[in-house]
């Protein structure tokens, strides 16, 4: 799969998942704070992004698991699958032959962050 499909998909599950308004609210919220803000965020909110990612690829009902889930960790979600997004794709530049093409499964390979686990897919 080409780098820009595999871009394509996890843009497109990031905006099921959270609906574009959401995402680009968060967006515009990482940028009002500063970077070392932004950092502190993901560290505190680290093991809960995984659990959630973990959750909506076990559970039939993602939307469900959104709503529950604070301001502070979609945001924290999005600054996670941005950081993510970037090192994936400067790894893996051309893409990657094999890869599940469910935009889920590579939504999700994409928020689990490598030194958490060395590979989960929905």
């Amino acid at each position: 799969m080409k780098a820009d499909d595999i871009l394509s998909a996890s843009v497109q599950a990031m905006k099921s998942l959270l609906g574009p308004d959401s995402v680009t609210e968060a967006i515009k919220r990482a940028r009002g704070r500063d970077e070392e803000t932004n950092v502190a965020l993901l560290d505190t909110y680290r093991v809960q992004i995984n659990d959630v990612v973990r959750s909506i690829c076990e559970t039939g009902d993602p939307h469900g698991i959104i709503r529950e889930i604070s301001i502070d960790l979609k945001d924290a979600l999005v600054i996670r699958y941005l950081k993510n997004r970037e090192m994936f794709m400067q790894t893996f530049p051309d893409g990657i032959e094999g890869i599940d093409p469910d935009p889920a499964s590579i939504w999700a390979a994409i928020m689990i962050s490598p030194q958490d686990e060395a590979e989960y897919s929905c």
